[in-house]
């Protein structure tokens, strides 16, 4: 039995360092769409060369920040940390009788939990914001 609680720590291992440097990743590209959205609103008006400049570059950075690609990755990971911990959760079905078996479980449980809302929750902010920001460059002729 104890090997079927210490497959499941592997499983939990690999979920959390994927999912934790997973965060990082999106925690920064909604810093990027942030900041991003704040420099097209204070250039908007586009009066001055430098505003002028500014906006171009603006343009620049959504097309590499609001990609297809980036919203497809992001997914794709998210994906494979949910179908990791699922196995997991799986397995851990085996080991009932392990004394840690309710730790392990609860663990999981509340990691799954976490890593989805906060994903998801990070996910929808950008593609707001990015929509806000791409609506700010559409007004700017």
């Amino acid at each position: 039995m104890p090997a079927n609680i210490m497959t499941v720590g592997l499983m939990l291992t690999l979920a959390s360092l994927v999912g934790t440097f997973f965060y990082i990743h999106l925690s920064q590209w909604l810093r990027d769409l942030l900041a991003l959205r704040q420099k097209a609103q204070l250039n908007r008006l586009a009066g001055d060369e430098n505003q002028k400049r500014a906006i171009v570059e603006c343009r620049v950075e959504y097309r590499k920040l609001a990609t297809w690609h980036t919203y497809v990755v992001n997914l794709l990971v998210i994906a494979f940390v949910v179908f990791v911990l699922a196995d997991a959760l799986l397995m851990i079905q085996y080991a009932k009788t392990d004394p840690v078996y309710f730790h392990v479980k609860i663990a999981l449980i509340v990691f799954f939990i976490l890593f989805l809302v906060l994903s998801l929750g990070l996910i929808g902010i950008g593609f707001h914001n990015a929509r806000q920001t791409k609506k700010l460059l559409d007004q700017v002729t």
